[in-house]
């Protein structure tokens, strides 16, 4: 691996070729080494062509010699052409370079970009985020409801897939972290819980305002209702993490396009 300096004068990551050992490309797409193949190749047909050998062993070799040239070339010259994408199953171009994965790259994107911020605003007009007050349902722990006050707000993993649907099964996500206002007995030990976590109310994530009734299979999880609202503004909710281009990109290529 090497280093190069771009405009503004940063370095950044390349290769090197083994070849000309000049940086930018590899031996495989050498402009240096195709020339010299070229050339390779003219001088070899010529040689045969006079027919001068004064050893057949020194015929042999270069008809040898020519066709390794001219199948260097080949390879050279049709490079990526019979490949198969990885993606979309497509000859002639890599999963790096596919159209239809940089496609749904950017639509995906821009979806969970638009999911994120539509969240954010309901919570907001609403008056959910850091401070607010909350009763942390634990109902289905067979536990009665307490009392809570937010302390953050994750949308690291908010998607399409917890967006209320009248045709699809979507999930509950989890995000909201809480403190009580009275240290919880936790049921598995005989310590006391101060801090907890939940479930995001889903009529945040209802940014498409479909009635409840016709949602599809309304997940049941463990999660809580706005007590007392606060001021909230999209700093207290959002991150460049969060809603950033380029970190969210990393994260839907990663999640969404190609999971592991």
């Amino acid at each position: 691996m090497a280093y190069m300096t771009d405009e503004n004068g940063n370095y950044r990551r390349t290769v090197r070729c083994g070849y000309c050992y000049e940086k930018g490309h590899n031996k495989s797409a050498c402009p240096k080494r195709k020339k010299d193949l070229k050339e390779n190749i003219k001088r070899y047909t010529q040689e045969l062509a006079e027919d001068k050998f004064s050893r057949d062993w020194e015929k042999t070799n270069t008809e040898r010699y020519l066709r390794h040239s001219k199948d260097q070339l080949h390879k050279m010259e049709t490079r990526g052409q019979n490949r198969k994408c990885g993606f979309c199953g497509e000859e002639g171009h890599t999963r790096r370079t596919c159209t239809e994965r940089k496609r749904q790259v950017k639509e995906r994107l821009a979806e969970v970009l638009d999911i994120r911020k539509r969240t954010a605003q309901r919570m907001m007009d609403a008056g959910f985020g850091p401070g607010a007050l909350i009763s942390v349902d634990h109902n289905l722990q067979g536990q009665n409801a307490v009392m809570a006050v937010v302390t953050e707000v994750r949308f690291d993993d908010i998607r399409k897939s917890h967006v209320p649907s009248k045709d699809d099964y979507f999930q509950g996500a989890h995000g909201i972290k809480f403190q009580y206002l009275v240290p919880k007995e936790d049921s598995w030990s005989d310590t006391r819980r101060t801090h907890g976590s939940c479930y995001f109310p889903v009529d945040y994530l209802n940014v498409d305002n479909i009635p409840r009734d016709e949602w599809y299979r309304n997940p049941q999880n463990d999660s809580c209702e706005l007590v007392s609202p606060v001021s909230v503004s999209e700093d207290n909710l959002l991150t460049e993490y969060t809603i950033g281009k380029k970190e969210v990109e990393k994260w839907v290529i990663e999640n969404i396009v190609d999971p592991k």
